[in-house]
């Protein structure tokens, strides 16, 4: 082969390279950028999801407490909670709120406690019907944020 269509072909060959390099550079970072937005956003919409849970959830268990009949549309509302978290939470999250709405419903059936029973439970911290739901959804929230993107 001739040397002058040997450099004619390297100087092809390499700026060829050179003109790729910053395209495929881009496209690896845009990527990588596209998929951290993805899971922040997951991450966000799993907060706001638990946290509204966690609201409903208590304001439901201490009327439980205090009443021996439920409003079916605030039961109904925690179910669709429930399943709004199964669409998109781990099977132990799942678990954890299902727990929790049973315990709600079988607290409606039992007697009603007076203020100072309650007051008494809950400066002794004998009663956390969400401990266990909230230290999985953090232990979710911890997993998501160190997913490698």
């Amino acid at each position: 082969m001739n040397t002058a269509v040997i450099s004619a072909l390297a100087a092809v060959g390499g700026s060829s390279v050179g003109a790729l390099t910053p395209v495929l550079s881009n496209y690896v970072l845009q990527r990588s950028v596209t998929q951290r937005d993805i899971l922040t956003r997951e991450i966000s919409d799993r907060q706001t999801l638990y946290s509204n849970f966690i609201s409903d959830a208590t304001r439901l268990y201490a009327d439980a407490l205090t009443k021996s009949t439920f409003n079916l549309a605030d039961v109904v509302g925690i179910y669709a909670l429930v399943s709004r978290i199964r669409l998109v939470g781990p099977e132990s999250v799942v678990k954890a709120a299902e727990s929790v709405v049973k315990a709600i419903v079988e607290r409606y059936g039992q007697d009603n406690l007076p203020l100072e029973d309650i007051a008494r439970a809950a400066l002794t911290a004998g009663v956390d019907p969400l401990f266990q739901f909230s230290t999985i959804c953090r232990q979710d929230l911890r997993d998501l944020a160190h997913t490698r993107v």
